[in-house]
């Protein structure tokens, strides 16, 4: 893993694409975070408004969900197309 991130980062040495490819998990591991925050803010702001939503509401929960890890998976590069790039 180490070698394909030099090579691909362009590093001088290991230890520096060692330290980008911590610096990348790590910000990874924020937006995550952060998102569960940003998640519990919308579903309790949707929440309120259920009598007006009603069965709408587990809609529009479950496709924001969906469109926020197809986000995820392009931004760690887990989609098929990457993964083909990568493999070639």
């Amino acid at each position: 893993m180490l070698i394909s991130a030099k090579q691909n980062s362009g590093a001088s040495g290991f230890a520096e694409a060692r330290s980008s490819l911590s610096h990348n998990l790590r910000d990874i591991n924020y937006a995550a975070r952060l998102w569960q925050v940003f998640k519990a803010i919308i579903t309790g702001a949707l929440n309120e408004l259920k009598e007006l939503l009603g069965d709408a509401l587990t809609l529009v929960l479950e496709t924001i969900e969906q469109h926020i890890n197809c986000f995820f998976i392009q931004a760690l590069q887990l989609d098929p197309k990457t993964l083909r790039l990568e493999a070639q």
